[in-house]
């Protein structure tokens, strides 16, 4: 996406906003998004911008422009930065007006612009507040995801019955439960940020020893069952393995995206 020239000079509209918003990187701020606040009405601009929640995200904007170095801020094109600056006018949950105000910064900073793509805002959107953690999360643990099934297994014909959804352990590190942890995990994979390798697994057993000591009293229990008939004709107590890995595309919209 060709770069635009930065034009600092704000409407007197756009000024009064950035006034109002009080922020502490009003020129940074002015520098990267001055004439994009040029094309809203300016009627409704201080409905639009002046409220708790867009006082408190464009802050948070403006914080991680300040990471930036003057020379490296640049204007941001009207196609990304107008739906993100809609988006952070309204939106109360922190944790997703964090990763919106992450891709609008980096949108503003010219050692980052090739991490940007307009498909990324459409992403976001079909995000859980949760998933924007998530990616937090990836981005300090950025390899696969691995995760165990238990199953219960006829030792006749290899038939089975899955006993537990995928397990692995992030509901432990982020206080979700197993099961918010598989929707988050599969709404990912149907955006194409991660990959379910089912059927793949990786051959280093500690790692999947490690999540089944997560997991001891559901075992246990899973063994109970299994021992007193509770699944007849299953008769044994397996596990199956495998992992998510982060995509290729994942990655990138895992950097544009976090701080």
């Amino acid at each position: 996406m060709p770069e635009l020239p930065i034009k600092a000079d704000l409407s007197e509209s756009a000024n009064d906003i950035l006034k109002e918003l009080a922020l502490p990187s009003a020129r940074q701020v002015g520098e990267a998004l001055g004439n994009v606040f040029g094309l809203f009405n300016t009627l409704t601009l201080p409905i639009k911008f002046g409220n708790v929640y867009a006082k408190r995200n464009f802050a948070k904007y403006a914080e991680k422009l300040e990471n930036i170095v003057e020379e490296n801020i640049k204007q941001v094109e009207p196609e990304i930065a107008i739906p993100i600056m809609e988006k952070l006018s309204y939106t109360s949950n922190e944790d997703l007006a964090n990763v919106f105000a992450n891709l609008l910064a980096n949108a503003s900073n010219k050692s980052k612009v090739d991490l940007i793509h307009p498909g990324f805002i459409q992403k976001l959107n079909s995000l859980a507040p949760d998933e924007a953690r998530l990616l937090e999360y990836f981005k300090e643990n950025p390899g696969d995801i691995s995760y165990i099934i238990f199953k219960a297994v006829n030792s006749t014909d290899a038939s089975y019955r899955e006993l537990s959804l995928k397990l692995t352990g992030i509901e432990k590190k982020l206080n979700l439960t197993p099961k918010q942890v598989v929707i988050h995990l599969e709404n990912l994979v149907s955006l194409s940020i991660l990959q379910d390798n089912n059927g793949l697994f990786r051959t280093d057993d500690e790692i999947y020893n490690k999540i089944k000591r997560e997991y001891t009293n559901d075992e246990e229990r899973y063994q109970n069952d299994v021992l007193n008939k509770k699944y007849k004709p299953m008769d044994t107590l397996d596990i199956d393995k495998s992992f998510y890995s982060i995509t290729s595309l994942g990655r990138i919209f895992i950097e544009a995206c976090t701080n």
